[in-house]
């Protein structure tokens, strides 16, 4: 019988760590340890470490569990490019950072890589509850670097204010308004056409079968983002 894996939970009282305690509290392989960043890390006999703190918090349980050689799944915004090189220098291993668990928003980017093989022009608008504290999201600061490692995008007018934060060539805009949950569109233009791969998320209840994906997956080498070599994307 396959022993049960026990899960350190950094962020519990919040929205997205809430969910992730329910989970692994309803999942028979899997058992919740609740993580205070505040009150000092113990992680020994801790099998993975699931983050969904602030970044402050999060940059120190992820220096703590790379120094208890404990994996760690980070759900927490604000893990930039740079900051994601920055641990690779250091040597991480086994830190996967996922800027968003719906399933539906991971196939979203993917598509759009595929799309922007094609195009010569793309936006990315992006909409969140009010409470949402980062803007751009890091779903959205995500799916533009991914547009912009398939190929140079420049905007028309990159100097505007109203154009939005030019992320590798791609520019975001962020709204926050009550009563949205999470929907991201990538608009592509072409010449006589235009092209929208959008996604919407109606309830936080959509991440729930990609954090048990990545809380169930073998800790890979290095740092690892997102969640899509865990569902076949290359």
């Amino acid at each position: 019988m396959a022993s049960t894996r026990r899960i350190g939970i950094a962020g519990a009282t919040g929205r997205l760590g809430s969910l992730a305690l329910r989970l692994v509290r309803d999942a028979g392989d899997l058992e919740p340890v609740e993580l205070d960043v505040r009150e000092g890390l113990e992680l020994d006999g801790i099998d993975v470490v699931f983050d969904a703190t602030v970044l402050g918090a999060s940059q120190q349980l992820v220096d703590a569990a790379l120094d208890a050689s404990v994996p760690v799944v980070v759900a927490t915004s604000g893990w930039t490019e740079e900051r994601i090189e920055a641990l690779r220098a250091r040597g991480a291993e086994r830190i996967r950072i996922v800027p968003n668990f719906s399933l539906g928003s991971v196939l979203e980017t993917h598509l759009a890589t595929i799309a922007a093989r094609h195009f010569t022009a793309v936006e990315v608008v992006e909409a969140h509850h009010d409470r949402k504290r980062d803007a751009p999201s890091g779903t959205a600061t995500r799916t533009a670097e991914a547009i912009g490692a398939v190929r140079g995008f420049a905007p028309a007018t990159p100097d505007e204010p109203s154009r939005g934060t030019v992320i590798a060539g791609v520019p975001v805009h962020a709204l926050r308004l009550p009563g949205v949950v999470a929907r991201q569109e990538v608009i592509f233009g072409g010449t006589g056409e235009t092209l929208t791969i959008r996604h919407d998320t109606t309830s936080s209840d959509s991440y729930a079968a990609g954090i048990l994906l990545a809380l169930r997956a073998e800790a890979q080498p290095g740092v690892t983002v997102g969640i899509g070599d865990l569902l076949g994307l290359s």
